[in-house]
């Protein structure tokens, strides 16, 4: 960007136009937000070979002060104003030596004039009435102000920062150390942050209330992300999740003293006694669903499934190390009712990793755009759940508004006789007299079974949708003849094959929709839409086993009490 004046943020790119689009009209808010935040001036150019870089960025943020004087420009925004700020104090700690050596000592005065000026602007604009992620972005950000620039003003941006970080941290970061957005991406965001003013206090001799603070909200966050993490090391893309916004996770969690490897150990966790083997590659067996089970075996406590529950934030985690899967399950609000802005109707949805490849994922975020495409990857369709009546599970519009709110039950998780198992319920549909509850299995076998009661009176129509990753292929499957399916599909991704069969009644439709892994990309996918109208209660039911594997045999029990899944019964509650 700095030597060719050509900018890209969000996938989107602007060629060089000879003035820097500071507030360009027709950009998206975000984008002008991306190029605002100065991200591209945390580097390290004390080096020789980098003088030419270092005056780069120099002239740029001059142009920065030249041409945003009026302070309603879009970087004037307590949101970019803050990140801004860290940037630049970053960038003029790490290069004000080979600024001065290059002559570029008056426009150092400059730029510290200005922070001093941006400070100020923040400390006036804070975002209370957001809160959340932004009000910690502005608390670190008058922090930052406050240790590293010589102003009069700096004890007191201090002082106010420490007094605000101590409140929010006792406010945003929950028990189970879950950040209150339910956020993964913002979880990261916050963490990273949270280890910015971990270091900063540190090196300034620190020691205030707040600050004493972040080691263990630093250990809480840190080890709330291992837990929800895929085997490939990064964030679900539950809630407005995406990549390529906060640091890759790994970093992150290297920052806090973790490794990506190993245990989790936050939450609640159960481990049963025994696995099975691993599931058989493509070629090592039929391509069929029917076969004979494959016996038990006893393995290493450390390769056994285990369940994590992370009862505050409402996710729960079915992780498989043997065999590098993983079941990552919402069960939480929205967000705080005060700020449910980056929530999603994704109520009882789920992803899912199979031999460290991810196979039924969310949409994902491509645009905070108010338009048709931020409604859809909000709304229930596009998340891995159940719609009632055609109605959504919140009451979702503009871009981050929401009216009504979906109620959640208890989360819970557990094992019975190496069966894991999550479960959940949703009460949003009250006013239509239904409840949704939903059972996540993962058999010794490695099937993995998805059971959806739907309890209430009348007639009702009923979807589930099952979005999968761009990189798996879906076929439909008539080899499972004999066994009382509905219909049956076998999935293939890289070496592997899967077998997803439904049981119940219905219409399922194969549709092709999106995935947004980034903002601003859109990748096509496969989705499965089922579609079951009729009297309540009903129980709709789906499973993915290892082709060559037998399907499981599933049986509601009488009263809806339990289900039977191959002989052993998992409680419904």
């Amino acid at each position: 960007m700095l030597e060719t004046g050509e900018f890209c943020f969000l996938n989107v790119a602007r060629p060089s136009a000879g003035t820097i689009p500071w507030s360009l009209p027709g950009m998206s808010k975000l984008w002008l937000y991306n190029l605002n935040y100065f991200d591209f001036l945390n580097a390290d150019f004390r080096a020789p070979q980098h003088r030419l870089h270092l005056r780069r960025a120099l002239e740029m943020a001059r142009d920065w002060c030249a041409r945003n004087v009026t302070g309603e420009e879009v970087g004037w925004e307590p949101f970019p104003l803050s990140l801004r700020i860290v940037n630049w104090l970053k960038f003029l700690l790490r290069n004000a030596e080979p600024a001065e050596a290059v002559g570029e000592g008056k426009t150092l005065e400059a730029l510290l004039a200005s922070l001093r000026v941006q400070a100020l602007a923040l400390e006036a604009r804070l975002e209370t009435h957001l809160l959340a992620n932004h009000l910690l972005k502005n608390i670190k950000a008058l922090m930052f102000a406050g240790a590293l620039l010589d102003a009069p003003e700096s004890a007191r941006w201090l002082s106010k920062g420490e007094k605000l970080l101590q409140r929010e941290l006792a406010e945003q970061i929950l028990p189970d150390g879950g950040h209150i957005e339910r956020s993964p991406m913002y979880h990261a965001e916050v963490l990273e942050d949270l280890l910015d003013l971990q270091a900063l206090t540190a090196a300034c001799g620190r020691s205030g209330n707040g600050v004493q603070k972040l080691p263990p909200h630093v250990t809480r966050m840190a080890n709330f992300l291992r837990c929800v993490i895929h085997p490939d090391g990064e964030i679900p893309l539950l809630n407005d999740s995406a990549f390529g916004v906060a640091p890759p996770t790994p970093e992150v969690l290297q920052r806090a003293g973790l490794v990506v490897a190993g245990l989790p150990n936050n939450g609640q966790e159960v481990f049963p006694p025994a696995l099975a083997p691993l599931p058989t590659r493509r070629g090592e067996s039929g391509a069929g669903c029917a076969s004979s089970p494959m016996p038990a075996v006893e393995a290493p406590l450390n390769c056994r499934p285990k369940v994590t529950v992370l009862r505050e934030s409402g996710y729960a985690a079915v992780r498989d190390p043997s065999c590098e899967s993983c079941l990552i399950f919402d069960c939480g609000p929205l967000g705080p009712d005060y700020q449910p802005g980056h929530g999603h109707c994704d109520v009882l949805s789920y992803e899912l990793s199979l031999h460290g490849r991810r196979v039924v994922v969310d949409t994902g975020v491509s645009t905070y755009e108010p338009c048709a495409e931020r409604h859809y990857e909000r709304s229930t369709s596009a998340h891995n759940t159940v719609r009632v009546d055609g109605q959504e599970q919140a009451e979702i519009w503009a871009s981050f508004r929401v009216g009504r709110r979906p109620k959640v039950g208890a989360l819970e998780g557990g094992v019975v006789r190496d069966f894991c198992f999550v479960r959940g319920a949703h009460y949003a549909y009250q006013s239509r007299g239904v409840v949704h509850s939903r059972t996540i299995v993962l058999t010794p076998r490695r099937c993995w079974v998805v059971i959806d009661l739907l309890s209430g009176k009348g007639q009702h129509e009923v979807e589930s949708f099952i979005h999968f990753h761009p990189a798996v292929s879906l076929e439909s499957s008539n080899r499972a003849a004999g066994v009382d399916f509905g219909r049956a599909w076998v999935m293939s991704f890289g070496d592997y094959r899967y077998c997803l069969a439904t049981f119940g009644g219905g219409d399922l439709q194969q549709q092709q929709t999106w995935y947004a892994p980034e903002f601003g990309l859109r990748q096509r996918r496969t989705t499965l839409h089922w579609r079951w109208g009729g009297e309540l209660p009903a129980t709709l039911v789906y499973a993915l086993s290892p082709a060559g594997e037998r399907p499981p045999d599933i049986r509601p029990s009488p009263g809806q009490k339990a289900v039977e899944i191959d002989t052993v019964f998992i409680p419904w509650s």
